[in-house]
């Protein structure tokens, strides 16, 4: 990793072996940095870039990249956006794939045409996303667990498209995209001091310094019983997704919560599983997973089960979280799970795509070195003592429950629970039933 004299961060690695070159422009802004009355600029942003530049017309540089046999992408996450090109590792290819990646970027064009393509796009993108009903779950914890907070704002609508501007973009554009907030990572069969050197010829013209911000406070985590139900009228059966929220990507808890995940639900050996699917019959899966951003993260239990089968399945839930909380770690699980990501998680930098993915992360996020290349050394490290300490620290507060399904199933789940927040497939509050009152 270097940095160049306009702030340009430069991060390579070399994979030997590795036929396709990933060469990544990383922003330092993501869903979290939008307006909060633009929720979605930060994605539409990015979205057009490669739309054309100042002097080339959007079909020129697609051609461009077509016949370089590369791929280009772009995804924004809730701290950061990622622009992605990848060609095969040809000295001469990469040369030219680093200079369309910089046209693209540096001299990116905003026109109406273009964006009225994109905002029709990711309009149709959520409108079918209302339709799947575990899609819906997912982005009712997330909205509830992040309510008031800046991540709060990656749960956008499809209504909120329509009032993005050629303005808006250009705005988000020149205040985020630049040198001193970017970087630009490299991964493959590369030569990197070669490689590095291209970057800064390419890239040295490109100014501006990181944009002030004020960090907003990790938000607190739901701390009462809250239930709440999303109507999914395709639905065939329930989707109920459980969780809180946890610590950011940089703390040290991250590597026990690891493997106090694993053991709630990280595979069909894990306590989720053998409780809801081989024990109940509840479910046809039941799992758990973990996300952290820079700030914050969530975790959550999540599970199909059959319609009637919707409470007893959420109190299973609850149990086994609140057990993992209040309950000594068995060391035999601890060690079962350890072995388990120990064996796994090499497998995701097996591919040039899954290590570029994870590279352009920790450059983002500006992990430590036991993100990087100590993770596993990390995992053993890791006993009985310290998943306790994490389960007492994340899992002890009451978890927020959401479960999606049809209209028809909610009078069972009101006569189980005390109060239930009823949603629509847009995640507008439509009202609020007392115990037995959805009949």
């Amino acid at each position: 990793t270097q940095v160049l004299p306009n702030g340009l961060t430069v991060a390579t690695a070399r994979l030997p072996g590795a036929s396709v070159v990933t060469i990544q422009v990383v922003i330092r802004a993501g869903e979290a940095d939008a307006p909060p009355e633009r929720p979605a600029l930060a994605d539409i942003t990015a979205r057009m870039i490669g739309k054309g530049t100042r002097m080339l017309s959007a079909d020129y540089v697609e051609n461009m990249i077509e016949s370089l046999g590369a791929e280009f992408s772009a995804a924004v996450f809730m701290d950061y956006t990622v622009l992605t090109l990848r060609v095969l590792g040809e000295e001469t290819l990469l040369d030219r794939a680093i200079y369309i990646l910089r046209l693209m970027t540096l001299e990116a064009s905003f026109t109406e045409r273009e964006l009225s393509a994109v905002r029709r796009a990711v309009f149709w993108e959520l409108y079918e996303q209302k339709r799947d009903p575990e899609v819906l779950a997912w982005r009712q914890l997330l909205s509830v667990l992040f309510e008031g907070h800046s991540y709060r704002k990656a749960m956008y609508g499809e209504d909120t498209i329509k009032f993005i501007t050629t303005r808006d973009v250009g705005g988000f554009y020149d205040r985020f995209y630049r040198p001193g907030n970017a970087a630009v990572v490299v991964s493959g069969d590369i030569d990197e001091a070669v490689v590095g050197q291209r970057i800064g010829s390419h890239f040295s013209a490109w100014e501006g310094a990181a944009p002030e911000r004020t960090p907003s406070p990790p938000p607190g985590p739901n701390e009462r019983e809250r239930i709440c139900f999303v109507e999914a009228p395709d639905a065939t059966d329930a989707f109920i997704y459980a969780g809180n929220v946890i610590m950011g990507s940089s703390d040290p808890d991250f590597f026990p919560f690891l493997v106090l995940k694993q053991i709630l639900g990280g595979t069909t050996r894990s306590r989720l599983f053998m409780n809801l699917r081989e024990s109940k019959g509840y479910a046809s899966y039941a799992f758990s997973e973990m996300e952290v951003y820079g700030e914050s993260g969530v975790y959550w239990a999540r599970a199909r089960v059959l319609p009637e089968a919707i409470v007893p399945a959420v109190r299973e839930i609850l149990g086994e979280i609140g057990a993992l909380a209040s309950g000594p770690a068995v060391p035999s699980e601890v060690e079962e799970a350890k072995s388990y990501l120990v064996g796994n998680l090499p497998l995701r930098f097996e591919t040039p795509v899954g290590f570029a993915d994870w590279m352009a992360r920790y450059v983002a996020l500006r992990l430590d070195e036991r993100q990087w290349d100590r993770g596993l050394d990390e995992i053993k490290r890791v006993d009985a003592d310290r998943v306790r300490a994490a389960a007492r620290a994340y899992l002890a507060a009451r978890p927020v429950v959401v479960v999606a399904g049809r209209a028809d199933w909610l009078a069972s789940l009101a006569e189980g629970f005390p109060r239930i927040e009823v949603y629509d497939a847009g995640g507008t509050l439509k009202q609020t039933l007392g115990k037995g009152e959805g009949r």
